[in-house]
């Protein structure tokens, strides 16, 4: 750019120009909570247990025992009984992966402003 020659006045122009950019705000707080939920549940299961039965049948009529001489001593018989009991055991087994994401959506925003610009009109006074 070269200056004005002597003697001669010079004027600078001037306009607005429009400087857009985009700044982030929070607009939210997110908390997620894992919450502990008991509920009932009926279960129903068949328990056994064991019982001891004695059937007895008579001798024949006006017989005799098989072994009269037999000892009158005779060992005890034993039996162990057994039943069943319920068991409750408990397990905590993962189910369910939770994932939890960000996106990001672009809307297009149109931003109209009106911008001043300077004009330098050049006017000849009339000739007389």
């Amino acid at each position: 750019m070269t200056s004005p020659p002597d003697g001669a006045a010079g004027m600078v122009r001037h306009e607005e120009r429009l400087d857009v950019h985009v700044e982030t705000f929070p607009t939210e707080t997110v908390r997620i909570d894992k919450v502990v939920v008991t509920e009932q549940r009926t279960v129903t299961i068949d328990v056994r247990r064991e019982e001891l039965r004695i059937t007895r049948t008579p001798l024949a009529s006006g017989g005799s025992p098989p072994h009269p001489a037999a000892p009158r001593t005779t060992p005890p018989i034993v039996m162990i009984l057994r039943e069943e009991q319920p068991v409750i055991t408990m397990a905590i087994v993962p189910v369910e992966k939770v994932t939890a994401t960000v996106t990001v959506h672009t809307a297009d925003h149109h931003l109209r402003e009106s911008l001043r610009c300077e004009r330098i009109d050049v006017s000849t006074p009339p000739a007389s």
